[in-house]
């Protein structure tokens, strides 16, 4: 019989943050979103002087202030890698892992005959002792309730300890009937509203409701969460993600750009990132979309052009979409006008090994040199080899101005033990 845990960490950015700061602990800290913008990662100490999720950090400093609340810029390089190194411990207790995000993870049991709660514990022991993350975890006969029973350890951490098992049939009805429906996955805010209005307050409510009425009130999504609840498995456990269908990389400005330069550099590194990827998946992209947004005046984009190249055969060299930005981004620019963010998207992607190019084609690719530059800058550091199209101002990046150092992925940034 199967069996789905899902592992959470626990504030993930803000324990990220403190695993190289130990004097952060039990002191309130949170970590902010592109350009400061808004709160996305909070401490336990942090919610109880009144931060919440998602606010504007304009709106919050003066509590930052008054409380002396610990507070840093996003550093999702040094995320990335703690992320992964959790997902490697992750797999040390189990061969059958997914990342479902940065800081969660399903993982599947099939015939484990020990105790549930003792795995869970260990899990969440190994994790402390060798990261210095806080986790919980949540068993479950599906997915649906594997998240439900990390949710519900994440909410009474100290009376379950950070584990929860939903496999056993008592504790999982117990439960339901006490989860506002609205705390279900897949249930957003919308739908919640609809349910309530039917008298469908609690997951049990849901949990015994008609399948059959309400999938043809709603959808088949509807039925298999149904059925999830009840405990039978209806999303499947895969090991192996799905390639992107697209691929999209964009970021706000730290302040409005007006050069041409400028914003070409922000395009070259955008596409960058997105070809890094396309590689990484074995893909080839035949369209590129990229896009700029002006200033804003009464909360309305004053300009906001787009564009699509369609190129002539699908490719994932990074220079050959740099030289179509060159040439896209003549028709949209604008001078003496302010642009706040820019993006790109590939399109029309293919996998690699199935796709026959055209034996008379005229453009040149040069998969060994993209091969080249991924090892180099994967074994020396981002954009340690790079196109000259990128620049070296970056007078476009982000804000930042509390970024903590890049611990594990720099070597300047190593912290040194004397």
């Amino acid at each position: 019989m199967k069996t789905f845990a899902l592992c959470d960490v626990n504030g993930f950015y803000v324990s990220c943050e403190r695993i190289f700061r130990p004097e952060l602990n039990n002191q309130p800290v949170i970590v902010l979103s592109n350009n400061d913008g808004c709160v996305i990662s909070i401490s336990d100490e942090a919610k109880k002087l009144g931060i919440d999720m998602a606010v504007p950090y304009h709106e919050v400093k003066h509590l930052v202030n008054k409380h002396n609340i610990i507070w840093f810029s996003s550093n999702y390089c040094l995320y990335g890698d703690i992320s992964q190194r959790f997902n490697q411990l992750l797999e040390q207790h189990c061969d059958q892992v997914v990342s479902y995000s940065v800081d969660e993870s399903f993982l599947c049991f099939d015939g484990n005959q020990e105790n549930l709660r003792d795995t869970g514990l260990r899990i969440k022991n190994h994790i402390q002792t060798c990261l210095s993350l806080p986790v919980c975890v949540g068993f479950g006969p599906t997915k649906t309730l594997a998240k439900l029973a990390n949710h519900i350890a994440k909410r009474n951490k100290q009376a379950s300890g950070g584990v929860v098992d939903l496999s056993i049939k008592k504790t999982r009805e117990y439960w339901l009937q006490r989860t506002p429906v609205n705390k279900i996955w897949g249930i957003g805010r919308q739908l919640s509203k609809a349910l309530i209005h039917n008298n469908i307050n609690t997951a049990w409510d849901l949990h015994e409701a008609n399948h059959a009425v309400l999938r043809r009130k709603y959808s088949v999504n509807m039925e298999r969460m149904i059925r999830e609840l009840q405990g039978m498995a209806c999303l499947e456990f895969d090991q192996v993600p799905s390639d992107k269908k697209s691929i999209l990389n964009s970021r706000s400005f730290g302040h409005t750009i007006t050069e041409y330069q400028d914003l070409k550099e922000a395009l070259a590194y955008h596409v960058t990132r997105c070809c890094e990827k396309l590689r990484n998946q074995n893909s080839l992209a035949s369209v590129m979309g990229l896009f700029l947004y002006g200033n804003k005046k009464n909360k309305a984009y004053l300009y906001r052009p787009s564009l699509t190249v369609n190129l002539s055969e699908p490719t994932d060299d990074t220079g050959i979409f740099i030289a179509a930005i060159e040439q896209g981004l003549k028709s949209i620019f604008r001078e003496n006008t302010g642009f706040k963010k820019a993006g790109i998207m590939l399109n029309g992607l293919v996998s690699k090994n199935c796709y026959q190019p055209d034996l008379f084609t005229t453009k040149k690719t040069r998969p060994a040199l993209m091969q080249c530059l991924d090892q180099v800058n994967q074994k020396y550091g981002k954009d340690c080899l790079k196109f000259a199209s990128l620049g070296f101002a970056k007078n476009w990046a982000m804000r930042a101005n509390a970024k903590s150092p890049n611990y594990t992925t720099r070597w300047t940034d190593l912290i040194k033990v004397r």
